[in-house]
């Protein structure tokens, strides 16, 4: 018992000697503390000038060893006053929580009041007189912080290193329009190259959900049609490629190609189901970045893939021409008759007419403004949220 007494008695001492040097510490700038280094080349201590001038070049790191020290001295007198309680007041429950109780007012006390008292008034001159105490302790308890010293500037360059990759990127994106503003104004770059290189660079940037043809737009077939009815679909819709789900829209099974449909019709077996016609389809999240999913369908031989929710539930289907189209604008299909109706039109008194599926993007291009658009990418999209 003498012997945990005794510890605790001097882990109080070192924790009034540890959190008074930090207070100290706290009252001076650097400034201060660069005029107190070159005040004690004049003063007894002069010796530990070059001390105080290693401290102040990383003074973080002697912050952090202070703090360190001083929460490990808090947790092991705890624990030994616990211990202490328990083996004298183990069985009366009153003088044990008065014992704990006055132990821990005893730590703030020691931690917080008699250092403040010390070292609040006359920072500077209290330094002066720890120094020669602070200089031993100090190196001792760096020697032992300094695997956890290293790790944390390890991670330090690490993020660093991040930041400055990302400031990089950031000041090439920048320096790459400034190059094209000024070819555009030198007559080098035509508009539509502009558009084409701006795109270009935003297209990094750009999600699946972003080019993606939503899901209340989707032609699909039931898994039960039969290749007259897929047949007639694919007459009215135009496209070759039709999803297959079973029961509901969230439950695509594949999809079906056209051309595999042909032989069926030449040989009169209209009506024979799809099912042995479906392949297997392509599914990704609606946050991957075109960029990479446009790589990946390249691999997989893939020219349509589903795109899901955070909930697995169908958020809609993008093609490599959606992809394409993003770069280079829209591309006409040459088997379209007639005309497309014109998404964004010209009306009286300055307004204008706007396709509900007109995405925010042309908008904010046509009209050189910026729209908060989160939570959606087209006009009707907008116009809900509101």
């Amino acid at each position: 018992m003498e012997i945990e007494l005794a510890i605790s008695a001097i882990l109080l001492l070192a924790l009034t000697f540890l959190a008074s040097v930090d207070m100290a510490f706290g009252q001076l700038s650097d400034i201060g503390l660069r005029r107190l280094a070159t005040e004690t080349e004049e003063h007894p201590n002069a010796r530990y000038a070059p001390f105080l001038s290693e401290i102040l070049e990383n003074r973080a790191r002697f912050s952090m060893t202070l703090s360190a020290a001083i929460q490990i001295q808090l947790v092991i007198f705890s624990v030994l006053i616990t211990y202490i309680s328990l083996q004298l007041f183990a069985r009366n429950g009153l003088a044990l929580f008065i014992s704990l109780a006055s132990g821990l007012i005893l730590a703030g006390i020691f931690r917080q009041l008699i250092p403040r008292f010390l070292s609040l008034r006359n920072p500077e001159g209290k330094l002066l007189k720890l120094l020669p105490v602070l200089r031993p302790f100090y190196r001792a308890l760096r020697f032992v912080a300094e695997p956890w010293h290293r790790s944390f500037d390890r991670l330090r360059q690490q993020d660093e290193i991040e930041e400055a990759h990302d400031e990089e990127e950031d000041d090439d994106g920048d320096d790459i329009e400034a190059l094209i503003d000024v070819g555009e104004a030198e007559g080098i770059i035509e508009e539509e190259e502009r558009e084409l290189i701006q795109s270009a660079i935003e297209f990094g940037d750009t999600t699946v959900a972003e080019v993606m043809t939503p899901r209340t737009e989707i032609v699909a077939l039931p898994k039960i049609a039969t290749v007259r009815e897929a047949r007639n679909v694919i007459i009215e819709s135009r496209h070759s490629r039709l999803p297959v789900y079973r029961d509901q829209i969230d439950n695509v099974e594949g999809i079906i190609y056209v051309r595999d449909l042909l032989p069926s019709l030449s040989m009169g077996k209209a009506d024979s189901p799809i099912g042995p016609f479906i392949r297997p389809v392509y599914f990704v999240p609606e946050t991957k970045p075109v960029a990479k999913l446009l790589r990946e369908m390249q691999k997989a031989h893939a020219y349509l893939a589903m795109v899901v929710d955070e909930y697995g539930g169908v958020a809609g289907l993008v093609t490599v021409e959606d992809i394409l189209e993003e770069i280079v604008g829209e591309i006409e299909d040459e088997d379209i008759s007639g005309e497309e109706p014109e998404e964004i039109v010209p009306a009286s008194n300055g307004a204008y007419e706007v396709l509900g599926g007109t995405e925010i993007g042309k908008i904010e291009r046509l009209f050189d403004m910026e729209i908060e658009a989160d939570d959606f990418t087209t006009i009707a999209g907008l116009v809900i949220a509101q």
